[in-house]
């Protein structure tokens, strides 16, 4: 079992599992919010593991929907064309992820992926190469999350996927613990579980507990309430609705995801069809304040989003101010806390009531605490345990609560990306390690090189100049050198004195024909004029005499 990413971060979910040869993949999971990475929406693995020193990758099952499980399968899909196994909800929302417009590694891979997309129900087991994997039901912000018990040669594996143990979920299923205890009756090697919430103790709260509180203050509310929440979580897209129903409320729905995710949750079954609960964002003007509930995406304080609309746009429409309620039911992720504060401040400029979960229970994880982990191992009794997804401080954490339920401590293997474990002979030992690396992903879908990604961070810490040169087929300037400054100049303007300087060093430099001299002479410059350089980059073109 090799983990290309998802074990070391909280995201880019991918584990791969080989019986000789032959290879799985679970999930293929993309990483959102990359640091210091202008131009790119998310990262996703590198996939030459998976088809080095002649490996067969037989197929992807995934666990279920969410974009650090599935937002990557574009990318492979583009490159090699595999069956991707999952729930019908999962592989629409897989599906989805390869329609958008104007993505061309999405459309490269729906080609590689027409009626590749099989469906496997609950209860239900696929043959994938020499492998055999059942899909057990667990609970999860998102409906048709899945367990996986696989069995090979080597043994038996079960792969938690994004668990809760939620008594109270507001779909109604429940994870399927009988189940669970009979793979553990039964025998099971090795259990690879969730450990996102490990760092938190006890149980999480239900999703029913999170329902009721959106409804005391959807009905306690005299004005507009704006619901801001994840496009993809249907039961508190649900739950929102049936508050407004209860509360005499249309509901708008502000945001393209939201959209897309609604018509979805209908067509899947997830969301009740009722075209007379819906108003159009542009007419809820004509509606009382205490008859508008709207469901907004931006919870993650996105600058293309509904609520940054709501707060900062000049739609009358959508303009909110005192009296209204402003409900985040997310929970938003380390590194947008500061474009979420923005908006909130904005929102409270207006004597807008903002509500969140530091407030009152408007949103729970889709993660198990420590409790609930603690639950899933005494259920599945495993002889060895190996923590996935989360930080490294998340798997060790993970990973003491397995030896308190009753895995020996030295059975229990803390990895991270690119570190593998073996099972032979009934054993689990570490196994050797193999380089996994990251891909970036612009919003159109396209891969881009890191090195570019790079020089754009560089350029925006430091400026660019850019100098020309033509020369003739002599070496001899044709004219003076061409410098161009683009956000370098501590004032904001460029003095003739420091233009004419870098003109003159590199018309001294030019005889050599070389960029790179061009570029020593503009940074020795510019150190001397400002004591530091910005990115410089130098073009020295050779012009031949025209033939007669």
């Amino acid at each position: 079992m090799l983990p290309l990413g998802g074990c070391g971060e909280v995201g880019l979910n991918c584990t791969l599992v080989l019986d000789g040869d032959d290879g799985l993949l679970i999930d293929c999971g993309a990483l959102l919010g990359v640091a210091n990475a202008p131009g790119v929406e998310k990262s996703v693995p590198g996939f030459e593991p998976l088809f080095a020193a002649g490996r067969r990758i037989h197929g992807v099952v995934l666990t279920h929907g969410h974009e650090d499980h599935v937002g990557a399968l574009p990318a492979l899909l583009a490159e090699r064309s595999l069956p991707v196994f999952g729930t019908p909800l999962t592989l629409a929302l897989a599906r989805a992820r390869m329609e958008k417009p104007n993505a061309p590694v999405a459309a490269e891979a729906r080609l590689n992926a027409r009626v590749r997309m099989i469906e496997v129900p609950f209860g239900g087991t696929v043959e994938v190469g020499p492998f055999r994997v059942e899909l057990i039901r667990v609970t999860h912000s998102l409906p048709e999350s899945a367990a996986l018990s696989i069995r090979c040669r080597a043994g038996h594996i079960v792969h938690s996927g994004d668990f809760k143990l939620d008594p109270t979920p507001y779909d109604g299923p429940v994870t399927d613990s009988d189940r669970l205890r009979e793979l553990g009756d039964a025998g099971v090697d090795v259990l690879l579980a969730d450990s996102t919430n490990s760092e938190r103790q006890g149980h999480g709260p239900s999703e029913q507990t999170v329902a009721r509180t959106i409804t005391d203050l959807v009905s306690e509310s005299s004005g507009r309430v704006i619901v801001s929440l994840v496009s993809s979580h249907f039961h508190r897209i649900r739950a929102a609705v049936d508050a407004a129903k209860r509360g005499g409320r249309k509901v708008a729905i502000v945001g393209r995801a939201l959209e897309d995710a609604w018509r979805l949750g209908i067509r899947s079954g997830h969301l009740p069809y009722d075209p007379t609960v819906l108003v159009a964002p542009d007419r809820i003007g004509h509606l009382s304040p205490n008859q508008v509930l709207v469901l907004a995406t931006g919870a993650q304080g996105e600058w293309q989003g509904g609520l940054h609309r709501i707060a900062f746009g000049d739609e009358a429409a959508l303009r909110c101010g005192r009296g209204d309620r402003v409900i985040l039911s997310a929970r938003v992720i380390p590194g947008n806390e500061v474009a979420w504060r923005r908006i909130h401040n904005q929102l409270v400029r207006r004597g807008v009531d903002v509500v969140t979960d530091r407030m009152a229970t408007v949103h729970c994880s889709g993660h198990a605490h420590a409790g609930e982990q603690a639950e899933m191992i005494r259920w599945v009794r495993p002889r060895y345990f190996v923590p996935i997804h989360g930080e490294r401080a998340m798997l060790e954490a993970h990973a003491r609560t397995a030896a308190a339920a009753g895995v020996p401590a030295d059975r229990v293997l803390v990895i991270e990306d690119g570190q593998s474990v073996v099972l032979r002979g009934g054993e689990l030992v570490r196994g050797p390690d193999e380089s996994t690396t990251q891909r970036a992903i612009d919003p159109t879908g396209r891969i881009l090189d890191w090195d570019d990604v790079r020089a754009r961070a560089r350029i925006g810490r430091q400026g660019l100049v850019v100098v020309s040169v033509v020369l003739d087929d002599r070496g001899v300037l044709i004219a003076s050198p061409a410098v161009t400054f683009r956000g370098c100049s501590a004032s904001g303007v460029v003095t003739t004195a420091v233009a004419n300087a870098v003109a003159d060093a590199v018309r001294a430099a030019a005889p050599s024909g070389r960029e790179a001299a061009a570029v020593r002479a503009t940074r020795a410059v510019l150190r001397q004029r400002w004591g530091r350089a910005p990115s410089v980059e130098a073009h020295v073109l050779t012009l031949s005499p025209p033939s007669r």
